[in-house]
């Protein structure tokens, strides 16, 4: 893409975040959202520019799900008046410093702060995470089903997928380290599953790992801690780098209990959305494309208690 093109792509983002986050204040004039009693929690990590998107994403999955627990996981730029708004909000919300979830053999930063704190409170009960750039627009049956039979859950992308053996996802991980550029570490990582001495039978899932789910668990944070050591050894210094949390993630999720992908695109991202998506996942590259994620956004609104 030359200088123009990527000039104009700029120019387009910006006016399309400018129009999204217009529309997403409007959250912040609704009412607090009560205590459920669906037996799970929530989890989520948040920063500070992404709190009213947040917002928008836990109430309107509140409305589909009822979480009877809130954590997050409190990124460390966050201040008192953000936490603020986030107990006016939501009283019972649990409030966490991403430091309090780090271990010598896990990267510090991106969201690996935010899985080890998933993969502690696991031990307590079924966990879903939830990114703060989605939206829930209707019914999610496969969601509570999941729930309540306490099997795992994640969101993918494309139809019909399933969970593999570690030699099937290292060959589907292989063309993508032809890549002629550095290749990316979650195809680095993923190719070098079937060589680091995980347990025989283990599998793995090219999911997302922003909205998932996790059963409970009193092993999850060894396992944890032992596949990050294990990728670590193996890879070396690039298992630091963005996109390991995903892997990690990943792989926890495919060896949950009957674990299962979730329907696509009912469950998607804003590109391969269709009239049946009732899960919409605005990934970065694909936030602020064009104004889908303010039209979502403020389509929900007035359920959510917005003033019109």
């Amino acid at each position: 893409m030359n200088l123009p093109a990527r000039a104009l792509l700029r120019l387009r983002r910006d006016f399309f975040a400018w129009r999204y986050r217009h529309a997403a204040r409007a959250i912040l004039f609704t009412p607090p959202l009560a205590r459920g009693d669906a037996p799970f929690t929530l989890l989520s990590m948040v920063q500070p520019r992404d709190l009213p998107s947040y917002l928008v994403a836990l109430k309107s999955f509140a409305r589909a799900a009822n979480p009877q627990r809130v954590v997050v996981v409190c990124d460390p730029a966050m201040g008192d008046a953000e936490r603020a708004i986030i107990k006016r909000h939501v009283a019972h919300a649990e409030l966490r410093r991403a430091d309090q979830f780090t271990h010598a053999e896990m990267p510090r930063g991106g969201t690996w702060e935010r899985l080890c704190a998933i993969s502690l409170h696991a031990s307590e009960g079924y966990v879903v995470q939830l990114d703060a750039d989605t939206a829930t627009t209707g019914a999610l049956p496969e969601v509570l089903a999941a729930i309540d039979v306490g099997s795992g859950f994640v969101i993918g992308e494309a139809p019909g997928q399933t969970c593999v053996t570690l030699d099937a996802a290292s060959r589907h991980a292989r063309p993508w380290l032809d890549d002629p550029g550095s290749p990316h570490v979650i195809a680095v990582a993923e190719v070098a599953l079937p060589q680091v001495g995980l347990p025989a039978g283990r599998l793995y899932v090219r999911g997302c790992s922003g909205f998932c789910g996790f059963p409970r668990s009193e092993r999850m944070h060894d396992e944890l801690v032992d596949f990050s050591a294990r990728m670590r050894r193996h890879i070396g210094t690039r298992w630091s780098d963005w996109g390991t949390e995903q892997v990690a993630s990943n792989y926890l999720v495919a060896n949950s209990a009957c674990a299962a992908v979730l329907p696509f695109p009912k469950y998607a991202t804003p590109d391969a959305a269709d009239a049946t998506t009732m899960f919409w996942h605005f990934i970065g590259p694909l936030r602020f494309l064009d104004g889908r994620y303010a039209r979502v956004s403020r389509m929900l609104l007035p359920a959510l208690g917005a003033a019109s």
